[in-house]
């Protein structure tokens, strides 16, 4: 199937040829190739002419995922896709279309991702993004995506990590500290994330270094090294991850913020890195989030709380003391202490997560006033009852009897609570485990 250069009129014309060559029923492994290779020449030849809008762009490669040549041949041509794009010569317009194609098939199929690693695709995706990133912002925003999208679903290799530079870094840190519109520029969510993404490869690869055994170094977690030597600099992006985790609902991203803050709270030199008013609106995210996350949502929960104990602990907090009140009953709630019978009970894990945070010592005098405070209503409650004196046997027995019988012995005669049943974690995406390899 060879490739014939000529001029279309229009884009009904190009749709046409398009469908044309690509319905073909295709079995040898040289036909496979070469359908491959017209199907990129031809679409990379109309890219800035046919496929300006994005809507036409992913139709055309939504065409080809959804053609006989790549739904019987999958594998191989996923495979021929990404030699092309690593070993090259591309063009720009060719880069562009490959770049859909495994974007979009990897996300329906993560052994796409899986292949590029294999491939060593990363390397190319990461200095693509950094020594081409003047060749427009389509290609940059693809490309951004692809590497978003092979580190959320597993570990990248350490070779991989090796390539991600401190340039590298801070020219992301860069790109989201001169962006005037957030709210409406996905370009600058995409390198927020690309650096939420990059901190937890880098934790994975702590881990996998110290318990591996192998003869590797522990790499220097870069986006963290650099806010901790720049921070002043690079305020916006601890202002965008609180608005971020203040709006998102997907857990996956929600942890990615969470680890990065644990990352930023349990670094000494990057404790006082988020402006004050932030912190309250973090404060507030944390309360609400706490208070509202459904049962099954139990990991999150213990995961807002690794993070809450170090927000409490070090950061200008501790000075401020902001929402002491409704700190302390949040915990005294998850704690069980304030909770009615009808709630299941805690976990032992809760349970240490919990007294954890209660004993920050701002937070643990406000439990000890309260503790005292009880103890001196009983004490007083005590001595009033002392002073009532039965008139008659009756109620001196009546009195006796029913004074024996405290709230927590009718407590313990209820039947037992069912126990809780624990979150399925076993499709939880990778990465979104226990915080540095916390129990």
């Amino acid at each position: 199937m060879d490739f014939v250069d000529y001029q279309l009129e229009n884009k009904e014309q190009f749709w046409a040829e398009l469908d044309d060559m690509i319905s073909g029923q295709i079995h040898s492994s040289s036909l496979i190739e070469s359908a491959v290779k017209s199907f990129l020449r031809f679409t990379a030849l109309y890219v800035d002419e046919y496929l300006v809008a994005d809507e036409d762009l992913m139709r055309c490669c939504y065409k080809f995922i959804d053609s006989p040549v790549f739904v019987k041949h999958r594998g191989h041509v996923r495979r021929k896709l990404i030699t092309t794009l690593v070993k090259g010569p591309c063009s720009l317009q060719m880069m562009i279309i490959i770049g859909v194609i495994l974007l979009l098939d990897g996300r329906a199929h993560v052994d796409t991702f899986e292949m590029m690693e294999e491939e060593q695709a990363c390397r190319l995706v990461i200095d693509v993004l950094w020594h081409r990133r003047d060749d427009g912002p389509r290609l940059h925003q693809i490309f951004l995506e692809l590497l978003y999208e092979m580190c959320r679903v597993q570990r990248l290799q350490y070779s991989d990590m090796e390539a991600v530079s401190d340039d590298f870094v801070e020219y992301l840190f860069h790109a989201v500290e001169h962006n005037e519109d957030y709210d409406n520029d996905p370009y600058s969510y995409s390198v927020i994330r690309i650096l939420l993404v990059l901190n937890e490869q880098y934790m994975l690869l702590a881990n996998h270094v110290a318990s591996s055994g192998n003869n590797h170094e522990q790499l220097e977690n870069r986006v963290v090294s650099i806010l901790a030597r720049k921070g002043s600099t690079y305020k916006t992006f601890g202002t965008n991850i609180i608005i971020l985790l203040n709006r998102e609902r997907e857990p996956c991203l929600q942890l990615l913020i969470l680890k990065m803050l644990y990352q930023l709270f349990t670094t000494e030199s990057t404790f006082e890195y988020f402006y004050t008013n932030d912190l309250r609106v973090l404060t507030d995210v944390f309360i609400r989030e706490l208070h509202d996350l459904p049962d099954d949502s139990e990991m999150l929960r213990h995961t807002f709380l690794r993070v809450l104990h170090p927000l409490l602990a070090h950061s200008q907090l501790r000075h401020s003391h902001y929402k002491h009140e409704e700190l302390v009953k949040l915990l005294k709630s998850l704690a069980g202490t304030s909770r009615s019978a009808h709630y299941l009970p805690i976990s032992e894990t809760m349970a240490r997560l919990v007294s954890r945070c209660m004993k920050v010592p701002w937070l643990s005098f406000r439990f000890a006033q309260d503790e005292l405070h009880l103890q001196q209503q009983q004490q007083q409650n005590d001595l009033g009852m002392s002073l009532i004196q039965p008139t008659d046997s009756v109620t001196s027995s009546a009195s006796t009897a029913s004074s024996t019988l405290s709230l927590p012995d009718m407590a313990i005669t209820l039947p037992p609570s069912p126990a809780r049943k624990g979150p399925d974690v076993k499709n939880t995406p990778l990465g979104s485990g226990l915080i540095a390899g916390e129990a």
